[in-house]
């Protein structure tokens, strides 16, 4: 079905509104018409009208948090638009008799929007949609209680995880993932480790106000392809723990606590601000220092090459295009290193040997 715009609404605005307004629709909903109106409190715009329900909405953030007021159709009992200093408001009453406002309505378009919603009332709620709706809540509730469940399992070192911080792994992670770990910093954020990556977030408002960003946050992911090190810098009481990426490398002195009473946006050096730092205190670090050292051991074994040795023979081995000695010394290097242990460095030798010694 066309959505109908009334007669005051610029067909601009109307389709932006369309597009932030389906996510949030039942499935199976369908907007039939859009209108302006106007109230303070709380603030509203917009109208919708659709096989479901009437809302009223704000526009500017709609798309996040949706309509501010609704009815669905079945509820409707009457309507009225009651003459206000604003204008004439459209007032809904439903079953129970509470009275619900949608905002004052041009005068133009009170005839468009009275139309669409005595449909409504006339048709009813969708039964179809009712039930469709019933097993998405079915659902989303046994989603619910199966991340909760896998949530409790988490080790977390520190303070419980506040939702923000629950909402930002999840927005971060794929429907089934959790991470393996948490070190939560309260205030100065948290790290989360995954299997193949780590997170550091400063989110919510406390850890938002520290970072600089107010109302927002700063969330960055650190894949173990790229990790270099993890260092931990500390004073008496306190410390920082660092991620170091050939994109962060850290600063000389580490002296981070030297600016970390000023302005975040006006040092380079504040560890609350500083994406790859996670500030905390020195027990918290000693707590988690076992998972540390078993994320820094994950992070070793992740970048490990994977030495393949086939058997083939002479003739179709490939001709080696560097020197034996130079092969030996590249894989003794790579012993040293600690990126091939004591067998697959024995093992690579003897196929390079091998290559190098065949007719």
């Amino acid at each position: 079905m066309t959505v109908q715009y009334a007669p005051k609404l610029k067909e601009k605005i109307a389709e932006k509104w369309v597009t932030n307004l389906r996510g949030q629709l039942f499935p199976g909903e369908e907007i039939w018409a859009l209108a302006r109106t106007n109230q303070v409190r709380p603030a509203l715009d917009g109208l919708a009208i659709t096989n479901a329900r009437v809302m009223a909405f704000n526009s500017l953030d709609i798309a996040s948090k949706g309509p501010r007021v609704t009815v669905e159709a079945d509820h409707i009992s009457r309507f009225d638009f009651v003459k206000k200093m604003t204008g004439k408001q459209l007032h809904i009453t439903d079953h129970d008799q509470q009275t619900h406002q949608f905002g004052a309505i041009n005068d133009a378009d009170i005839d468009f929007v009275s139309h669409y919603v005595h449909h409504l009332a006339a048709a009813g709620f969708p039964p179809g949609l009712r039930e469709m709706l019933r097993a998405q809540n079915v659902a989303t509730t046994e989603t619910a209680s199966a991340r909760e469940a896998g949530r409790s399992e988490v080790e977390v070192i520190g303070g419980s995880l506040k939702d923000v911080a629950w909402r930002t792994i999840d927005e971060h992670t794929a429907p089934d993932e959790l991470p393996w770990f948490v070190i939560n910093g309260g205030s100065a954020g948290f790290l989360a480790a995954f299997e193949n990556r780590l997170i550091i977030a400063k989110v919510g408002g406390a850890a938002g106000f520290m970072t600089g960003s107010m109302g927002g946050g700063r969330v960055t992911t650190f894949p173990y392809s790229d990790i270099t090190n993890i260092e931990y810098n500390s004073g008496m009481m306190s410390g920082v723990l660092e991620i170091l990426t050939p994109s962060y490398q850290g600063t000389a002195n580490h002296d981070y606590w030297s600016s970390a009473g000023r302005n975040p946006n006006k040092t380079g050096n504040n560890p609350f601000a500083l994406s790859n730092c996670l500030p905390l205190p020195k027990i918290q670090h000693r707590l988690a220092l076992p998972r540390l050292t078993e994320l820094q051991k994950k992070i070793i074994d992740y970048k490990r090459p994977t030495v393949h040795i086939q058997q083939s023979s002479a003739a179709a081995a490939p001709a080696p295009t560097t020197g034996l000695a130079e092969e030996l010394q590249k894989l003794a290097n790579l012993h040293n290193q600690g990126i091939l242990d004591v067998s697959e460095f024995a093992a690579a030798k003897q196929a390079a040997i091998a290559r190098h010694t065949s007719p």
